[in-house]
């Protein structure tokens, strides 16, 4: 087939697909569901539209939810109740729920195949089978991997929050405040981040009835950081026990203070290692070439007997 023939049948399947979306999200707003409204109205909410927090969720929503009726006869409870923590953990509970993802994963597949043709074709070059199933693969994965990216960074973030938190509760504490009254000044003063967030949703919690133990492993599991769940396992240990909990955060909060400043230890040696690559790859040559080349200019162009090795003493 004709490249340019291709290209043009490319561009009349994008523009078509373009406008069946915005007649679909017309059709939507003109006609809402009827059985999704008489919900609302039952539940008292005027709108059950989600707050994405990235542009391309709420334009790939209408295709990916698509295929959820289908994932759903998929039997697969271990891989579900797995991405669901993940979510957890990473913040996105609001965003899609496992079956959504599997739909979300599907539509990034074949976008990631039709961008990579499209600039093949552009290109005039060939696109062999094994390209398809790499590229199909490839963006397969892509959402798993930016939820990877979004928790890891969002436990990062907790972890840097930690200690001044529980600096912050320790000192609540022996001020005489209770538990819940030290966790109700943590939010009021700590600084804005996930760490605030979570011990927000303990605190309401704690506020409906919820033991402290079952609030605290809540937590402990939503957030899966190593250090804050053993933060939760010490004060359940001292809330079953019946001790004070105010000398075991000072404790804990002296060790999560040591063991930033030993993380952080360890990431300025591995800062050091890793600006060798770039020093040999990229300084040294550079410093080679500026203080070598002109001697060996010189001594190619310019001197006589390195012209008499090379040309046999003629």
């Amino acid at each position: 087939m004709n490249i340019d023939l291709a290209l043009q049948i490319f561009y009349l399947l994008l523009g078509m697909a373009g406008v069946g979306y915005f007649v679909f999200q017309i059709v939507k707003s003109v006609f809402p569901d009827a059985d999704l409204l008489a919900a609302q109205q039952r539940l008292g909410v005027e709108s059950a539209v989600r707050q994405y927090k990235h542009w391309s969720l709420p334009l790939l929503q209408p295709f990916y939810r698509m295929f959820v009726p289908r994932i759903q006869q998929m039997k697969i409870p271990l891989y579900r109740q797995k991405k669901k923590a993940s979510f957890i953990a990473a913040g996105l509970t609001d965003q899609f729920d496992p079956d959504e993802f599997i739909g979300l994963k599907i539509i990034s597949a074949f976008l990631a195949l039709f961008i990579v043709f499209l600039f093949t074709v552009q290109l005039g070059k060939n696109f062999p089978l094994v390209a398809v199933f790499a590229v199909l693969a490839i963006g397969f994965f892509i959402p798993d991997y930016v939820v990877w990216d979004i928790k890891n960074k969002r436990q990062k973030s907790i972890l840097s929050q930690l200690p001044n938190v529980m600096d912050l509760m320790t000192l609540s504490v022996e001020a005489g405040l209770d538990f819940i009254a030290a966790i109700s000044r943590v939010i009021r003063y700590a600084k804005d981040g996930p760490l605030k967030d979570e011990f927000n949703q303990m605190l309401k919690e704690l506020q409906i009835g919820t033991v402290r133990s079952d609030a605290l492993r809540n937590l402990a599991d939503r957030v899966q950081v190593s250090e804050l769940s053993s933060f939760a396992t010490i004060l359940i240990q001292a809330d079953q026990m019946g001790s004070s909990i105010g000398p075991v955060l000072r404790a804990q909060s002296d060790l999560l203070r040591a063991a930033r400043f030993s993380r952080a230890e360890r990431e300025g040696a591995k800062a050091t290692q890793k600006l060798l690559i770039p020093l040999v790859l990229f300084i040294m040559p550079a410093v080679f070439i500026v203080v070598l080349g002109p001697m060996i200019c010189d001594i190619v162009y310019n001197q006589t007997w390195f012209k008499d090795l090379f040309s046999g003493g003629k």
